[in-house]
Parts: structure tokens; C-alpha cells; sequence
């Protein structure tokens, strides 16, 4: 099988939660000896356009250099997707097209037409996700707001009508697909699955040790893109009362715009010594500090229509405190309804993490949250499903009719 992945980004360019699940996706593809390549917008100055990373076909088209409120800024976009996918795509018929992002999607439809089986997943729907972005760009975002949001709805529902099956990694995603498209006919959910990498290798000592975080103090951890919708100012407010009484310290991952105003909340409340801000962290350093933390918390404001993030932090034994935004109950429910708190009160939120601090809100033993995170979104749980969904029978079928 000839199999195209349609993104806005390559993971290798450009790490994100979609990007990973799209580039984990076309490994598994590859693995099982298909044809795989995909087309993504470049995302660093100076990538070559065409190039070959570990067995996949990379091709990259570069955005127009044009603001994003012109009218015609989507149709350029997907103008150049397409213009690219014929000039380095068109040598091959693929038998399946998976889109992932509207601009590219889009162009890989115009460039293909109707010969590819196609596929969308829905990682979170524009128009909600679209809205959470621009309400807070000033004048340039209301006219986004204003004209650009019925585009991007149109652009989704092209995918929705053209894809033979949809795709999304909640019961969350799936209902506002069919709220905005009604084609639950064709949706399937599917979650990601747990990479075999993530587990505990090294002791919470060893770890802290090599990240060079303190002995003997309780650390919260996060990683978000810091930004509004993620909640990491009602983090900083539930925490600082533990924080500046020395109970506990907060370390954060990621960057963003919000970081300035961040800092300057800590700074203000008296406990910038104990919160820190890491910038964007590497996998490697991703891991380590899932190793070394005692809780996770997720303090999502709105729209986390999976929950990724959970599961990796599970999977290392580390307990987590996080909001009921979107998704995120149908993973962390299972294991007790005490570790959600309601998005956005940060009262709520405060209490928890005292209670977790001072010893009244116990988490499962690690070995439980590994197990637990086994059971539910390990390989061999999750993959076999999406094998099905992209090769059109079961994988075992698959094997035995080869």
C-alpha cells in the first residue's frame, strides 16, 4: 500500500501532539512495509523540500508570506500544499491519504482528487479551537473571528465529506464532529497508544539527580504551550500559597506568549525562586522530569480533546491532578474521580494539590498507574484498531491472506 500522511507539520520540525500522533501513525505504516511519505509545511528556514527520514518521504511546502486575516491567505496555503504534492507526489497512485490539518488536507484533496482512499483525523475541531485562538489577537482577531471561522468550518467539512472514514482520539472529539458535521456514521475513536519508551528507568533520586532539581521537596510539574487556554495562570494561583510557605515548588515545561505574564505573577506573588520556567524541553528531558516530579498537573482551561500528556506521565508512575476540560475525564475518571477538578476554579484546584501535599488525597501506587495505562493504551491494545481503520481489514487477516 501506498500511504500519505497531509499535516501542517512534521514532528522532526516541529514537536506537538498532533504532529506526534500523525508522524507515530505513518511509522506504524512504514513498519508494516507500506510506501510512506508525507506533506507537511516547512517549518524551519532552510529544510530541504524533499528529503528521506528513517524510511519516510518528507515533502515540505512553504508558507505564503502573507497575514493570516487576508482573505486569501487559506487559499494560498493550500494553493502551495498542492502545488507541492504534484511536483513531488505525483509519481506515485496512493491508495490511502490521511489528512490531519485543514490547509494541508485540503491541498492534498486538490492535488489527488478523487483517486486515494482518504481518511481524516479530527485531532480538535477548528471552529472551537479556532475561536479559543484568535479571541485574544485584539482587532485582528475579531476579524478572524468574523471571517475566518466560517472558512475554516467550510474547509474542515470539505475533509468530513471527502474522507471515507473519520478518526478522532476521544468520545469528546467525536461528539463535536458529529455537532458540527453530523457524519457519526463515519467516526471511529480510536486514542493513541502509549510508546514503548515511556517507563521508569531510573529511581526518583537518580532522576532529580540528573536534572539537577533539588532533594527533599515536593515538585509539581506541568509542560503546556503556554498559552491562556492551558490554564497555567490558575496553576501559579492554586499553588502559591504551598509554594511561598515552602511546601512545595513548581517546575514548568514549554513557551509561549504567555510566559512574560507568568513570570511577572510569580514574581509579584513572592515565589519566582520556587517556580521555574524551563522553556521547551527535550524528549530525553521530558522523561526525566516525569520521573522526578510527584504529581502532574494539568490545569487546561478548555478544549484538551485527548489527553495525551495523562498518559505519559502514568506511564512513569506519576500521579496527576487535572481540570475536566474535554477529554480528559474519559481518561483519568477510571482511576478516581478526586483527581478532576472543575476547569478554571482555582480554588478547587488549590484544595486538591493541598490535599494530595499533605498526605489526605493518596494516589494509586505507581505500579497501578503503570498498569492501568497498559491495559487501556499499550501498542498492542490500540494499534491493531488503527491498522484496521487505515488498511480497511483486520491486520490479522492482513497477515494470514499474505
Amino acid at each position: 500500500m501506498n500511504y500519505l500522511v497531509a499535516g501542517d507539520s512534521w514532528f522532526a520540525d516541529a514537536p506537538g501532539g498532533a504532529a506526534r500522533v500523525a508522524g507515530d501513525i505513518a511509522a506504524v505504516m512504514r513498519d508494516r512495509g507500506h510506501r510512506v511519505a508525507a506533506l507537511a509545511m516547512c517549518q524551519q528556514a532552510g529544510s530541504p523540500e524533499v528529503e528521506d527520514l528513517e524510511g519516510i518521504r518528507v515533502v515540505r511546502y512553504d508558507k505564503p508570506q502573507i497575514a493570516s486575516f487576508r482573505p486569501d491567505a487559506a487559499g494560498r496555503c493550500i494553493a502551495a500544499a498542492a502545488a507541492a504534492a504534484r511536483r513531488h507526489l505525483a509519481d506515485v497512485r496512493w491508495d490511502v491519504v490521511h489528512f490531519h490539518t485543514p490547509y494541508t488536507g485540503n491541498g492534498a484533496l486538490a492535488a489527488f482528487g478523487a483517486g486515494p482512499r482518504y481518511v481524516l483525523t479530527v485531532h480538535s475541531p477548528v471552529v472551537l479551537e479556532q475561536r479559543i485562538n484568535w479571541a485574544g489577537e485584539g482587532w485582528k482577531g475579531w476579524l478572524k473571528l468574523a471571517l475566518g471561522l466560517p472558512l475554516m468550518r467550510r474547509l474542515e467539512s470539505r475533509l468530513v465529506r471527502a474522507a471515507q472514514r473519520i478518526h478522532t482520539l476521544s468520545e469528546f472529539t467525536r461528539r463535536q464532529v458529529e455537532r458540527f458535521h453530523a457524519a457519526a456514521h463515519k467516526t471511529t475513536v480510536i486514542p493513541y497508544w502509549r510508546r514503548p519508551e515511556l517507563r521508569r528507568t531510573l529511581s526518583q533520586t537518580e532522576a532529580r539527580k540528573q536534572l539537577g532539581w533539588p532533594a527533599g521537596v515536593p515538585i509539581v510539574f506541568t509542560v503546556r504551550a503556554l498559552v491562556e487556554r492551558n490554564g497555567l495562570a490558575d496553576a501559579l494561583q492554586a499553588l502559591t500559597p504551598a509554594i511561598r510557605e515552602r511546601r512545595c515548588m513548581l517546575y514548568v515545561g514549554g513557551r509561549g506568549a504567555l510566559r512574560p505574564r507568568l513570570e511577572r505573577m510569580a514574581a509579584e506573588a513572592g515565589i519566582n525562586e520556587r517556580t521555574v520556567f524551563m522553556g521547551r524541553i527535550s524528549d530525553e528531558h521530558l522523561a526525566l522530569a516525569y520521573q522526578a516530579a510527584d504529581l502532574f498537573l494539568l490545569p487546561t482551561r478548555a478544549l484538551e480533546c485527548f489527553g495525551l500528556i495523562i498518559i505519559e506521565a502514568l506511564s512513569y508512575g506519576c500521579p496527576v491532578i487535572a481540570t475536566d476540560a474535554g477529554a480528559i475525564p474519559e481518561v483519568l475518571a477510571p482511576l478516581g474521580r478526586e483527581f478532576i477538578v472543575p476547569a478554571g476554579d482555582v480554588a478547587a484546584m488549590r484544595a486538591r494539590v493541598e490535599d494530595f501535599l499533605a498526605g489526605r488525597l493518596r494516589a494509586p501506587p505507581a505500579d497501578r498507574l503503570v498498569d492501568y495505562v497498559a491495559q487501556r493504551y499499550d501498542a498492542d491494545v490500540v494499534v491493531p484498531r488503527m491498522v484496521e481503520l487505515l488498511e480497511g481489514r483486520p491486520a490479522v487477516e492482513r497477515r494470514a491472506a499474505g
